[in-house]
């Protein structure tokens, strides 16, 4: 039988098991606006198919909006808002 931990020993397991997560949060994960670099996958009549690097590999994501213009297979960065769920497009530039 081990010994039970002080509040204080387990209040620091807690948060020793929750750093390296918190490290490798995503932007679109937490609710708010957020920037990314993406390659647009696709796009149809309001949404955005958009693949994004990241350190630990590729994502795919749906973003609510429209870019004008035949803009498969060109990098944007793109501001975005993640509310209830979902992510919204709020403005867009094509990178060089």
């Amino acid at each position: 039988m081990t010994a039970p931990m002080s509040e204080a020993e387990n209040t620091r397991a807690v948060v020793r098991a929750q750093e390296p997560e918190s490290q490798y949060e995503l932007p679109w994960n937490r609710e708010g606006e957020f920037e990314i670099e993406a390659l647009i996958v696709s796009q149809s009549k309001n949404d955005l198919l958009v693949k994004v690097k990241t350190d630990r590999g590729e994502n795919h994501l749906t973003i609510s909006g429209f870019l004008p213009g035949r803009v498969s297979g060109q990098r944007w960065r793109l501001e975005c808002l993640r509310s209830s769920g979902s992510i919204e497009l709020l403005d867009g530039e094509p990178l060089q």
